[in-house]
């Protein structure tokens, strides 16, 4: 339980207390043997919980004496997670470490396993603002899922929106649209933050496209779902949503009720949309106390970070740095609306 919660952290449609997980990892490592394959699944549930990198150099080292790919595949994959965690994360050396796991996917018959490693290998090259090998990520995963479960497929179609949303592509996503809601109609048996995530994001992009009784329909399609305990999944697609319909009042809301917790350094859709949420609430005082500890070399945080301060202190030069790291990462639109608040339209 404690590994497969680690492994499937959605699965649940209202999700576990963390102490009630967390009594299950510690009665995994009490109750594994060592040395044994599940002493290395217990220590991997330990490092996802803890952000715990040494458990995960531990599990890995064991892994790899036991000559398990795939216990060596989970181990490196938990390996990327702790180490891109972190605020000060070294996100070459993850995707270093990424590298290492996919290579192993030749060997590793389960095709569930490799669908879940393309699915990671997503997130974390999106972290890493890597969106070509991202897009490469989640062709793979489609490829993967096509044979598998609809919530295989979901999560296919779902990473395929969540790309093209972190790059503004917003034509995208809408073309992609109807895909996604026979995907989530598929897998309403499975509980899946992906079920009400990826209709967020089309959504979002109905929004954008000026047509707001499809993105009214798609929103409330979303919330009937009823999922509950996954806000870093749905607030940053509704604080966009908020934005784009230029409601400061739900906006305000949304950002008072974000929960710090949640804003970890994985979190980058949360933490970009929350410092674009401050620029358009003219919130100076907070992008002063958060933007600072979001410039991130490398991060596909940092240009929004960058962007909000240039905002904050009025600097055109800020600004412009800002729209060229959006531009080096490939994020022409963003690089678009960075511009736009150097010279207002």
């Amino acid at each position: 339980m404690a590994f497969q919660t680690v492994q499937r952290a959605g699965m649940w449609k209202r999700r576990p207390d963390p102490k009630l997980v967390g009594g299950w990892i510690e009665r995994a490592l009490e109750l594994t043997a060592e040395g044994s394959p599940a002493r290395v699944k217990a220590l991997i549930s330990k490092a996802s919980r803890d952000d715990d990198e040494a458990a995960a150099v531990e599990a890995h080292e064991l892994a790899e004496r036991l000559r398990d790919n795939e216990l060596r595949s989970y181990a490196l994959l938990e390996r990327v997670n702790t180490s891109s965690a972190a605020a000060d994360a070294d996100l070459g050396r993850a995707c270093a470490l990424l590298d290492e796991a996919l290579a192993l996917l030749p060997e590793i018959s389960n095709p569930d396993h490799r669908a879940q490693a393309y699915f990671i290998a997503c997130e974390v090259y999106l972290l890493a603002a890597r969106i070509a090998d991202a897009r490469r990520s989640v062709a793979l995963l489609e490829e993967t899922a096509a044979g598998l479960t609809p919530h295989h497929r979901l999560h296919g179609i779902g990473d395929n929106v969540k790309v093209e949303a972190f790059a503004g592509q917003w034509d995208e996503v809408r073309r992609l649209s109807p895909r996604v809601e026979l995907a989530v109609e598929a897998n309403l048996a499975t509980p899946c933050p992906m079920n009400v995530g990826s209709l967020l994001i089309c959504a979002l992009a109905s929004a954008h496209d000026g047509d707001e009784d499809e993105a009214r329909r798609l929103e409330a399609k979303a919330e009937a779902i009823g999922m509950e305990g996954y806000g870093s999944f749905f607030h940053p697609k509704k604080l966009r949503l908020a934005m784009v319909r230029e409601d400061r009042v739900e906006l305000r809301r949304l950002v008072d009720a974000i929960d710090p917790v949640d804003l970890q350094p994985w979190a980058s859709e949360y933490e970009a949309a929350l410092l674009d949420a401050l620029i358009a609430l003219g919130d100076r005082e907070r992008i002063e106390s958060d933007a600072p500890l979001r410039v991130r070399p490398g991060a596909y945080v940092e240009p929004f970070a960058l962007r909000a301060l240039g905002f904050a202190r009025e600097d055109p030069a800020l600004l412009a740095d800002a729209a060229a790291r959006f531009e080096a990462m490939g994020l022409e639109w963003h690089a678009g609306e960075t511009r736009k608040l150097v010279s207002p339209v």
